[in-house]
């Protein structure tokens, strides 16, 4: 039986060779380069809660942001398409960089508040900008040595993904887009060695567009 209030299965997009190899190369080299620059990922609003969420993250790409940037743009279209939002042009570009070792995870999530009390989230933190699309572009070390990591986005209404759910798995060198207000999580992720280098790396991209 449906439940009261759940709507249909959230649209996403998954795009495999996403960057040249050579761009995917210069982004694990640049990442691993700057380990000791990595801190723990916190929840919105500085929160650190290791029971909702366990990885860590960078917020600068250094040259590689302008990278995954004009690649981001030249796929707009078919973002846009593919997860069914209105065109637009985006005001701000929000990126991070997220490294997920052994046991990490994000429990059910949604990067836009929803309800008629939600702050504004994300963005240049002026508290102007509202996520809209969010897109996750996965990369990793060869050969693979972690397993787990999904992407799980779930029907509204329906957060335990009880009716079914769509499941993204991080696969090398591609981007998986979705619109910012679907709840999803990130399934835990199983890394033995326990090394940097063999961990999941993800870059989290947010399509920003002023309030009005």
């Amino acid at each position: 039986m449906m439940l009261t209030g759940a709507g249909p299965l959230p649209r996403s997009c998954q795009y495999e060779g996403f960057l040249s190899e050579e761009e995917r190369l210069g982004l694990l080299e640049w990442s691993l380069s700057n380990e000791g620059r990595f801190k723990p990922a916190k929840l919105t609003g500085g929160i650190l809660d290791p029971t909702r969420r366990v990885a860590t993250k960078l917020g600068d790409l250094g040259p590689h942001k302008a990278v995954l940037e004009r690649r981001l743009s030249d796929r707009l279209p078919d973002i846009f398409r593919g997860i069914g939002i209105k065109p637009f042009s985006p005001d701000f570009l929000e990126i991070e960089l997220a490294a997920h070792g052994d046991g990490a995870f994000f429990a059910t999530h949604t990067d836009l508040p929803i309800g008629p009390n939600r702050r504004v989230a994300g963005g240049d933190g002026s508290g102007r900008h509202s996520r809209l699309v969010s897109a996750v572009y996965y990369f990793h070390r060869e050969p693979k040595r972690f397993s787990g990591g999904s992407l799980c986005l779930y029907r509204h209404g329906d957060p335990r993904g009880d009716l079914g759910f769509v499941e993204i798995h991080p696969t090398q060198n591609s981007l998986a887009a979705f619109s910012s207000w679907t709840r999803h999580e990130v399934k835990r992720v199983a890394c033995p060695s326990g090394e940097f280098a063999d961990y999941r790396f993800a870059v989290n991209i947010w399509l920003c567009r002023e309030d009005t």
